[in-house]
């Protein structure tokens, strides 16, 4: 079963100096984009957290044989000390990280070269970088991210795939990733194996097949893959990341790319609510968006504080290109300092790199560089197993195509190029004048906070004068059909205690407008439905919802909002207003 210890498998990730999320999401997500089925298909990732308690809880650990496993060597290799054995009150939290329109794992398991074997038995296996086809991985350490959110280093695999060379159209095994240690006399290498022991071998063990994984898999939590659901589902067993928010946080920051471009979707599924990431809601990434529509050429400059090129070929390569930005100075006052300087390096995968510093602080400025293909699998060559940046100096350009030196010169040359497209550009260009609608910002800001407050979700509560706004569920978005969303939310309106009336009516509005750009732009309305707690008839099909309403300081009147449904690639507002009957806002 190999010789390596469990320790190679966790260890190569843990000084990679990103958040144990953000390295769970980079990873993951890049093992299914590399095990993509061939053809324009968008690979589909899910994140789901479940938490077990009591004899649920306790049905699983007797299911995977956790407490006489890995129970028994607790004192003998290095455990999260809260992890659920030595906790039994504790919630048991599970990952499970699905992908669809892949291929899964298939092969044989005990071939180096199968799918199955290089993901979970194999350490170090660099065959990937060699493949010509565009691939993010190229270590074989994407396990290492799996089995170090873990708290007790153990990941179960389940995959259903086309009947490949032995028959299987479905497997499922279980790993740990644990430390060398020596146990009963023993030296053991850390690494364990839930499956099936192989008749007349004491130490291989081979992984369930067909009906018995389709059928324990089910047992374990996981979703069926029965009927060809083709692709690869892990769980995490005890896992660190049970914040869907630090997770979709994760994906937004480093796949903004390959979702922006509809080649990815992802969705995080917590307490039966799901959870899209939407990185250009993010006010750090929108400027790197705009380099990035500069780079591929979907957008020219609009001033000198842009500009956009595509460097000239090396050595009959293509490079790349390039889009860069210096931030308008109402921007560059709340831009986070650490992204300051910076470029996206981004390759075929799509996925974030490096946010690599190439500039100055100041002035604030910002840009993407996205590599051709004709220098793909020297840049991945290039990248350490946490591929965080491209270093001219790896060993592994040695087999690089067409030679090491060519390879190297590349790597340098493509960030020497930057720093100094970067450096000029800030050297010579003016910051653009400021966007109109920018131009107002604090008066905008302190009268919104008066009149419309801004749409929060988790219980925030916004104030008007004199009347409470209360978002107790939402803003929100969430499926419901095909590929169409909708925005929801639950809203509490009162009177604030110091109103000078004890009772007053009302007028309620309630509009969800389509943001038309990225900075909040109203387009088209969406019809929305009220429904009302009280028993009262719901509103439908009206753009502008407006109906009266009895507030007091004693009791909160409660409604929901639902949009229509819409393309799942807008941005919608919710937008209430309250206005007196006697004519106050």
């Amino acid at each position: 079963m190999g010789g390596a210890t469990g320790n190679a498998f966790a260890n190569v990730l843990q000084a990679a100096g990103i958040d144990p999320e953000a390295e769970l999401a980079r990873e993951a997500i890049q093992n299914s984009c590399d095990a993509a089925k061939e053809g324009p298909r968008r690979v589909r990732v899910v994140f789901r957290i479940v938490a077990l308690e009591g004899d649920a809880k306790q049905r699983f650990i007797e299911a995977l044989s956790l407490a006489q496993g890995i129970g028994k060597r607790m004192n003998y290799v290095s455990l999260a000390r809260d992890n659920c054995l030595a906790e039994p009150e504790r919630p048991l939290h599970l990952l499970f990280v699905e992908d669809y329109e892949t291929k899964g794992l298939s092969g044989d398991p005990h071939q180096r070269w199968s799918h199955f074997h290089r993901l979970l038995l194999s350490v170090g296996d660099s065959t990937k970088a060699l493949e010509s086809r565009a691939t993010g991985g190229s270590y074989g350490y994407g396990k290492s991210a799996l089995s170090l959110n873990s708290r007790l280093r153990t990941i179960v695999a389940y995959s259903a795939f086309r009947p490949d060379e032995t028959g299987a159209t479905a497997r499922l095994m279980g790993c740990a990733y644990l430390d060398a240690h020596e146990f009963k006399g023993k030296q053991w290498t850390g690494r364990g194996w839930f499956g099936v022991r192989r008749a007349g071998h004491e130490i291989i063990v081979d992984p369930l097949r067909d009906e018995e994984a389709h059928a324990f898999a089910e047992l374990l939590g996981f979703r069926s893959r029965r009927n060809e659901e083709h692709g690869t589902s892990i769980l995490i067993v005890d896992s660190h990341a049970h914040d869907h928010q630090r997770i979709l946080r994760g994906i937004e920051e480093w796949w903004w790319p390959r979702l922006l471009d509809q080649e990815l979707e992802v969705v995080v599924e917590a307490e039966g609510k799901e959870y899209f990431p939407q990185p250009k809601q993010r006010q750090d990434l929108l400027p790197f968006i705009e380099c990035y529509s500069l780079a591929v050429e979907r957008a020219q400059p609009a001033g000198p504080h842009q500009k956009s090129d595509r460097f000239n070929r090396l050595r009959g390569l293509s490079l790349g290109g390039y889009g860069l930005q210096v931030l308008p100075a109402d921007l560059a006052d709340e831009f986070p300092e650490e992204k300051l300087g910076r470029v996206a390096l981004i390759r075929s995968p799509k996925m974030v790199v490096e946010y690599a510093q190439m500039g100055r602080s100041t002035p604030a400025a910002v840009g993407v560089f996205l590599a051709d293909s004709d220098i793909d699998d020297i840049l991945k060559l290039s990248e350490p197993p946490n591929h965080d940046r491209w270093d001219p100096e790896s060993r592994r350009l040695e087999v690089a195509k067409p030679d090491e030196d060519t390879a190297r010169e590349v790597v340098r040359q493509v960030r020497k190029r930057l720093k100094d497209q970067m450096r000029k550009l800030q050297a010579q260009a003016s910051p653009p004048r400021p966007r109109e609608e920018r131009r107002l910002r604090f008066l905008e800001r302190e009268l919104g906070a008066l009149f419309r407050p801004p749409m929060r979700g988790d219980g925030w509560e916004g104030v008007t004068d004199p009347v409470e706004i209360r978002f107790r569920e939402g803003p929100a978005i969430r499926p419901c059909k095909s590929d169409s969303i909708e925005t929801f939310a639950t809203v509490a309106l009162r009177l604030r205690s110091d109103a000078e009336d004890d009772s007053t009516e009302a007028i309620v509005r309630v509009r969800v407008p389509v943001l038309e750009d990225d900075h909040g732009r109203e387009g088209d309305l969406l019809q929305v439905t009220i429904e009302f707690e009280n028993g009262n008839p719901a509103i439908t099909g009206q753009t502008e919802s407006e109906f009266p309403i009895e507030l007091s300081k004693s009791e909160w009147r409660v409604f929901r909002v639902r949009s229509a449904p819409y393309d799942h690639r807008w941005a919608t507002k919710v937008d209430v207003q309250v206005e007196s009957q006697e004519g106050g806002s």
